[in-house]
């Protein structure tokens, strides 16, 4: 509580403090040396002033704004998904994982397959079978958050759909009218932003070109 109440100068005057006791004490204890208080309190004041002058000087970099979780609404889960593909080996992950309004694991599992090399698919394909397992366990009140911005898309979207996932995403929606309540929310996680963004690109690119070879299929038809 003594922490938590005093402002950053003081806790660093502490910190400091701490410091000089422990680098005193190990003196004694391997040195056999005995410090007087008064150093103590010397360097402590003087390696203070030192950092608060500096501290002064030098550019902080401002914090990021702190994640507040909020809590679901009574009797709703939320179902995180994220689908991972190895083109070395030629494998797609499907990993989900269900909390509830306390934020207690639910339930969570993963799929393993070599049917796809897409990543809008694999991502999909997530979709779906997190859905499929939350069901399976009871949950009818979802919430399923994942980091596919063109999937979320794709899945939200009522106008007809040209991308190589279609199939997938009609199978999503489809497959949601069995739960009593189900949104479909996009986050982005950690440390991947610049990652997801050059993704979107390219999987929108995919979309550009899979739905003009589809409309050319039909115009020669």
């Amino acid at each position: 509580m003594f922490a938590l109440s005093i402002d950053s100068n003081r806790k660093c005057e502490v910190a400091i403090a701490i410091w000089a006791l422990w680098f005193s004490r190990n003196k004694y204890v391997h040195e056999n040396k005995m410090q007087h208080a008064k150093e103590n309190v010397t360097f402590i004041r003087g390696f203070g002033l030192g950092y608060q002058d500096s501290a002064l000087n030098l550019k902080h970099s401002k914090p990021r704004a702190m994640v507040k979780w909020i809590p679901l609404p009574q009797g709703w889960v939320k179902i995180k998904v994220d689908a991972g593909i190895s083109v070395a080996k030629n494998c797609v992950v499907l990993c989900f994982i269900i909390r509830n309004e306390e934020g207690l694991i639910m339930g969570s599992g993963f799929k393993s397959h070599h049917l796809t090399g897409s990543v809008v698919i694999a991502e999909t394909m997530v979709v779906f079978h997190g859905l499929q397992f939350a069901l399976d366990l009871g949950f009818t009140r979802v919430i399923l958050e994942s980091d596919s911005r063109l999937g979320v898309h794709n899945i939200q979207q009522t106008n007809e759909d040209y991308s190589e996932s279609r199939h997938f995403t009609w199978d999503v929606k489809n497959f949601a009218k069995s739960f009593h309540s189900c949104y479909f929310q996009f986050t982005v996680r950690k440390g991947i932003e610049r990652h997801t963004k050059w993704r979107v690109v390219a999987c929108e690119l995919r979309r550009i070109c899979y739905g003009l070879k589809m409309r050319l299929r039909k115009w020669w038809k």
